[in-house]
């Protein structure tokens, strides 16, 4: 998912590097549609997301930052923060 997203950074302006790394991601997907995770029918889980934002929060260049994160039940299963 990660690596999709900073993909996505460049679809404005495409140069051929991004395509040629956008076909090996996709000959990746299609090598592991088998994977997944599983998880027993009698466990309940809830998907919980946290968010935080500070607008203009850096002193250098009063760029906003921020984060997120995603749990699973107890389990972290993303986590992103912004610059």
């Amino acid at each position: 998912m990660f690596i999709v997203c900073l993909c996505a950074r460049f679809q404005a302006k495409p140069k051929e590097s991004k395509y040629v790394a956008a076909k090996r991601i996709l000959k990746y997907l299609k090598g592991t549609t088998k994977f997944g995770l599983w998880y027993p029918s009698e466990v309940t889980l809830n998907l919980v997301g946290y968010s935080d934002s500070d607008f203009t929060g850096c002193k250098v260049d009063r760029k906003s930052t921020g984060g997120s994160c995603h749990l699973l039940g107890s389990s972290l299963i993303s986590w992103h923060s912004k610059k």
